[in-house]
């Protein structure tokens, strides 16, 4: 613990106690925050804002250094210990005010609450179907019971069938108070069920509505929101275009395709300034990412081949223009995509790559009906394209246009020059994929995500 400083003056006292909390466990792992952020694929100086009050970290940091720490002791978290956790995180992050702190507060509550309606749903399942089996049973009882009065009355008076004590009849009152106390037991997992439901609603809400908040104007402006933990680096390059206010027309998106928007305030040069190739020695083109600053990119899990669903890749080389560098992957956040465990990766470059000198911004709620700019990498060349926003599947935003293979990894604009998402999947045949919101890049720990 010697190489963590002391607090800084002014901190909240509800981050301090946190912060201590937290600190408090490390020591239990007898280990340097550099050993630990490798461990876990943080890096090392997120760890230090972390237990250092410096930033409030997402509950899933909290619950892997809890487990760590009764891992490495040979026991189990309590409930007790994760709900003094829980409520100090909670108040850590209500004392931050920030919107970016209550939509981190409100995702974790929301995936508290789907835990426990997915809960609630288990359990109606298997009272329904005990339920149903009970009464198949007593259906079968009292058919059983029918024939043997049938043969009763069929036989001789001295050869007549009697039910024996603890037969039938007792069987069917025994069923008839199991059945009564299942029906009863199953009203009140149902009412549980349309609670959680419920909530979990509510907290949807909520959330849109701090997004909302969050991005009022042109959207969240990123120099602070996704700035690399490096700290502020000068701007590099020349490749600003379009300041907010102006007006611009696509005269040729797709090459051969003339096309005119008027109010857009983003253009193809723009687009490629913060657009990279990804590649390795082996495969060549891998797809693209999200040139955060200088010296940090975004992508896609499958563009780097993780082996495993959160484990980040190998190391690749990273192309903008005529430049190239190495980079390797810091960080791995897994997203629910559809049903599948779809890692989004954050990669650290070796170098510098030219970046604009106009503000990156987000829209974090584009609306159905409206079309998102990628001008990315394919398999073959440059390629640029409009995207049609369809809807949305869960968190994901669902779109159609020319999708090219290769595209993976390429983020989207929409027409007020904010970052809509990155391209996750996509079926070329029928021209239609599925968006990462920029939401998802709130949940990365290695990027600063403080306003």
């Amino acid at each position: 613990m010697g190489e963590l400083r002391r607090f800084d003056e002014g901190l909240p006292p509800e981050v301090v106690a946190l912060a201590q909390a937290l600190r408090d466990l490390f020591m239990g792992l007898g280990i340097s925050t550099r050993r630990y952020a490798a461990r876990r694929a943080y890096d090392s100086s997120t760890v230090s804002r972390f237990l250092g009050g410096r930033r409030p970290p997402p509950w899933e940091f909290v619950l892997n250094l809890l487990h760590d720490v009764a891992e490495e002791r040979g026991t189990v978290p309590t409930e007790e210990t994760i709900g003094m956790l829980r409520e100090l995180h909670t108040t850590a992050l209500q004392a931050g005010n920030s919107p970016v702190h209550k939509m981190q507060l409100l995702q974790r509550q929301l995936a508290e609450a789907d835990q426990e309606a997915r809960r609630a749903a288990m359990r109606e399942r298997l009272l329904e179907d005990t339920l149903q089996d009970r009464e198949h049973r007593i259906r079968d009882l009292q058919m059983r019971y029918r024939e043997l009065q049938a043969a009763s009355v069929q036989l001789p008076p001295e050869e007549g069938v009697t039910a024996p004590p603890g037969g039938p009849a007792e069987e069917h009152a025994r069923l008839r108070t199991e059945i009564h106390d299942l029906q009863a037991e199953l009203g009140r997992v149902r009412a549980l069920h349309r609670q959680a439901e419920e909530r979990c609603e509510q907290l949807e809400r909520q959330l849109t509505e701090t997004e909302k908040a969050a991005g009022q104007t042109e959207g969240i402006a990123l120099p602070e929101l996704l700035r690399s933990n490096a700290g502020d680096r000068p701007m590099m390059g020349d490749g600003a275009s379009g300041a907010p206010g102006i007006r611009n027309h696509f005269e040729y998106v797709h090459g051969d395709i003339n096309v005119i928007h008027d109010g857009w305030l983003v253009d193809e040069e723009y687009v490629e300034s913060l657009t990279v190739r990804v590649v390795d020695e082996v495969t060549g083109h891998r797809g693209n990412g999200l040139l955060v600053d200088a010296e940090t990119v975004v992508t896609v899990g499958h563009v780097l081949s993780a082996e495993e669903p959160g484990v980040p890749g190998p190391e690749v080389t990273v192309l903008s223009g005529e430049r190239s560098v190495r980079a390797v992957p810091v960080e791995s956040h897994t997203v629910d995509l559809r049903g599948f465990a779809y890692p989004v990766v954050v990669l650290r470059l070796s170098g510098a790559l030219p970046f604009p000198e106009r503000p990156l911004t987000v829209d974090l709620r584009p609306t159905t009906g409206s079309q998102l700019l990628v001008s990315a990498y394919s398999v073959d060349d440059r390629y640029s394209c409009l995207l049609d926003v369809k809807g949305r599947t869960g968190d994901s935003l669902r779109v159609s246009g020319e999708i090219a293979d290769g595209l993976g990894g390429a983020p989207a604009f929409s027409s007020t020059g904010g970052l809509a998402g990155l391209l996750a999947m996509w079926d070329r045949e029928k021209d239609r994929g599925h968006v990462l919101p920029a939401s998802t890049l709130l949940a990365l720990t290695t990027v600063n995500l403080s306003t």
